[in-house]
């Protein structure tokens, strides 16, 4: 036998809404399903013929007020208002703008408008009642293209980088750091240092040396190890000569990025700490990350200075701004990219400083950390 409920749920929602306005049926009704309304009397359960709403087995008339209970249910309550438990889907189908008919909230206040023909259906949530926000649903236009970021202008800021590359014979060394006045084995602002330098008589009260280490002998391309870029120094500080005695020169130290050692050389003035604004990579160069200023393990990240292989040759100049690009799903491609994925950007760099073949950079900007070997580009479109 084929339920008259079943006929009745087949109709279309404008058809069921017809048929609840038809018979005047009482308007929006929420409840939270999971228990028993009350009683719900011993009348027969009538599955309805598809056309009136409601049934003379009913308890009881729909209120004009109603709280909710806990424990309320849509099954209880069409049972108890409309004498039909099996009602429930229907009387949560005019209700469109119900998403779930398990929400709502024991004390709602729910206030009842009959429906006719010309004005449907209404309901009034009555003050005090316990609501859920509305939530904003914002549409977002993405652009089409490649997974660009990082290409807005920053501000004029001061980046520190106290480290260069140079090859045999491209850096001036005028002497070391002989000795210094104190116990203690690492210096810095404020100690008061002796150095001994190849030409004492050349320097006179108030210059300014820098104090610089190698750090590696030879910095080679990660990936073509037959290209060499020279050994990789380290700036750790400066001093201001302060006075003139036989072969030495006593100064103090001013400014010191690294812990200062006896033995460390002497030199002219190196920039260190370099202001500019940071723009949208421009061009069409594209290049790796060669080395970097530190050899601690963890990977590089903001603000640590980098060397890369494009240099005054290639047209780079100080101010230039790089995409730091990688091709992976970190998840999958851990030991090597998928040259078949597009370039997605994670991070940005802007270069400093320009030797020929070489540049030495600072990391502006990443979302996350990567290491020496990653590629960097000017440009990206949709042939890469």
């Amino acid at each position: 036998m084929v339920e008259p409920a079943e006929t009745s749920m087949s109709l279309p929602l404008h058809r069921r809404l017809t048929c609840a306005l038809t018979s005047g049926l009482l308007g929006l009704l929420v409840a939270l399903p999971g228990s028993a309304l009350g009683q719900s009397g011993g009348s027969v359960p009538n599955f309805g013929d598809g056309i009136e709403f409601g049934d003379p087995g009913a308890t009881m008339g729909a209120p004009n007020v109603y709280v909710v209970q806990p424990g309320d249910t849509l099954w209880e309550i069409s049972s108890r208002f409309l004498g039909n438990p099996y009602y429930w889907p229907r009387l949560w189908s005019i209700n469109e703008y119900i998403t779930n008919p398990h929400w709502i909230y024991p004390g709602n206040r729910i206030v009842f408008r009959m429906g006719t023909l010309i004005d449907g259906p209404q309901i009034d949530i009555g003050d005090g009642v316990p609501r859920v926000d509305a939530v904003d649903i914002i549409t977002d236009n993405a652009d089409c293209g490649p997974d660009i970021r990082f290409d807005q202008t920053r501000p004029a800021r001061i980046y520190t980088a106290n480290s260069f590359m140079a090859g045999k014979g491209e850096v001036d060394i005028y002497g070391t750091v002989e000795k210094a006045r104190g116990q203690q084995t690492y210096l810095s602002e404020r100690d008061l240092v002796y150095l001994k330098v190849d030409d004492p008589e050349a320097y006179s009260c108030g210059d300014v040396v820098s104090i610089f280490r190698r750090a590696k002998k030879m910095v080679r391309h990660p990936e073509r190890r037959s290209q060499r870029f020279g050994s990789r120094y380290l700036v750790v500080g400066e001093a201001k000569v302060v006075h003139r005695h036989g072969d030495y020169l006593a100064a103090v130290v001013r400014n010191s990025w690294q812990e200062i050692q006896r033995g460390d050389l002497v030199g002219a003035p190196i920039p260190v700490n370099i202001e500019m604004e940071v723009g949208e990579p421009r061009g069409d160069l594209e290049g790796v990350i060669v080395d970097r200023s530190l050899d601690e393990r963890f990977m590089l990240g903001p603000n640590e200075v980098v060397f890369i292989d494009r240099g005054r040759a290639d047209g780079v100049r100080v101010g230039h701004a790089f995409y730091v690009v990688e091709q992976r799903d970190e998840h999958v491609d851990i030991e090597e990219e998928d040259k078949d994925l597009p370039f997605a950007v994670i991070g940005r760099l802007v270069v400093v400083r320009v030797d020929e073949y070489s540049a030495t950079a600072v990391i502006t900007d990443s979302d996350r950390d990567f290491k020496v070997g990653t590629r960097i580009r000017q440009t990206l479109d949709e042939r890469n």
